[in-house]
């Protein structure tokens, strides 16, 4: 039952992302609840220690702590990298998901790796 539902949830996801046009790391700040695209160049991947996990952020536009848009990877999601998530700085992506703010600064949560377009 679990993995029908991760499959209708992954489907539904898809389908609302694959509508989305595509936008801006600059512009992702007006698009606050959208689910869309975010294109541009992952200026710094972004490791946090905390306790014994590792969070990751992927920073667009400039390294953190001026970043003007990021991807959030919670450790969970990080162990389940099909790729050395280091490789993606410095390279043009798009992720799509819900865009959603945070210490007034906008970012999508990935939940699933098939959210980064290479």
């Amino acid at each position: 039952m679990k993995v029908l539902l991760t499959l209708i949830t992954i489907f539904v996801f898809s389908t609302i992302i694959s509508n989305a046009q595509s936008i801006t790391p600059e512009e992702a700040a007006k698009h606050i609840n959208d689910s869309t695209n975010v294109c541009g160049v992952v200026k710094e991947v972004h490791f946090v220690k905390k306790n014994e996990t590792y969070t990751v952020y992927l920073e667009f536009g400039e390294k953190s702590p001026n970043e003007i848009f990021s991807v959030y990877i919670s450790d969970d999601v990080r162990k389940k990298s099909p790729y050395d998530i280091h490789t993606l700085e410095g390279k043009n992506i798009c992720v799509s998901g819900k865009i959603k703010m945070r210490a007034k600064k906008p970012y999508i949560n990935l939940i699933n790796y098939s959210q980064i377009q290479k």
